[in-house]
């Protein structure tokens, strides 16, 4: 048999070689020889969907992927960890103003960066790695990384926070209180089925009455509206009435008004005329003064003359001269 040459059998390694680092870089696309960074997160809960080569993500921009998803359990405490091994490519990420000698990971850790699992699809149930810049949130961190593998805390997803509401909510004490509620309504409904028969009878009555005062009122209503046409009637024709009358007796009334306008002025000139006859220095007044004198000097005498023959009734015989 003969023996294989050495140079054919290098050759044929060589060119296996050659062929493996060719189909490296082609279906790699170079990113084998791309640097990595490694990180640990440690999630809470199941982990179900995330496996090796699972997308690590910042705000939906790819920036590595998932190594492996491991199992430690803590034989002291019987409690088992999920450690999530993670493969960052830092070339993904531009740093903007410069770089400093701290790694620049455990700087964006410092910053508040955490990791959530999220959905890749709803329909196959895979998950991915989120990455954001949470500061002040709670997160959950183990510190039992390695030294030269920074652990990233590990903050719940939305999923996650609506499964451990929906675990945790008092869904039995809910149902008890519902069932308890369902009762009472019922017997809140049976009671007032119960008192709302009377009610209905009393209420159907009041309509009845009211419906009864309602006819009346409306017949006591057009028995007024009656009267008071007739009344309104009434004094529509005692107001044409007045006017009338009042047009017949105008010239009455103003033939009326001249003879007493007529007699005031008669008794005007009547009045100045005795003012005339009395005025002082009048002729008229010193006749009259002068009547006036004589009057009284003839009752003067009258009354001596009276007074005498009520001493003496002779004296009308015989005089007054005689004794």
């Amino acid at each position: 048999m003969p023996r294989a040459s050495p140079t054919a059998v290098g050759g044929f390694v060589v060119g296996a070689l050659a062929i493996v680092v060719a189909g490296v870089l082609f279906f790699g696309g170079g990113e084998a020889l791309s640097p990595k960074t490694r990180a640990v997160v440690y999630f809470e809960g199941s982990v179900g969907g995330l496996g090796p080569g699972s997308p690590v993500t910042f705000r939906g921009v790819r920036v590595g992927s998932v190594s492996r998803v491991a199992l430690a359990i803590d034989t002291r405490i019987m409690q088992a960890r999920i450690p999530v091994h993670l493969k960052l490519e830092p070339d993904r990420v531009t740093l903007v103003g410069g770089s400093t000698g701290q790694p620049m990971l455990r700087r964006l850790i410092e910053a508040g960066l955490k990791a959530r699992l999220e959905p890749e699809s709803l329909v196959t149930g895979q998950m991915l790695v989120d990455l954001d810049f949470t500061p002040g949130t709670p997160a959950q961190t183990v510190g039992e990384a390695e030294a030269d593998v920074p652990e990233i805390p590990s903050i719940p997803s939305d999923l996650q926070e609506l499964r451990r509401q929906l675990t945790h909510a008092p869904i039995a004490e809910t149902l008890v209180q519902a069932r308890q509620t369902l009762a009472a309504i019922e017997r809140v409904a049976e009671h007032v089925e119960s008192a709302i028969g009377p009610l209905v009878g009393g209420a159907q009555h009041t309509l009845d009455s009211t419906g009864r005062t309602m006819d009346i009122a409306g017949s006591a209503i057009l028995d007024l509206q009656r009267s008071a046409t007739a009344t309104l009637d009434d004094v529509q024709g005692l107001a044409a009435d007045g006017r009338r009358q009042l047009a017949a007796r105008g010239q009455e009334l103003s033939h009326t008004l001249a003879i007493a306008e007529r007699a005031l002025q008669s008794a005007r000139d009547f009045a100045a005329s005795a003012d005339t006859l009395v005025a002082r220095g009048s002729r008229t007044r010193d006749e009259i003064e002068v009547t006036l004198r004589d009057l009284a000097a003839s009752a003067s005498a009258l009354r001596d003359l009276l007074q005498a023959t009520d001493r003496d009734p002779s004296i009308v015989l015989r005089g007054r001269g005689a004794r």
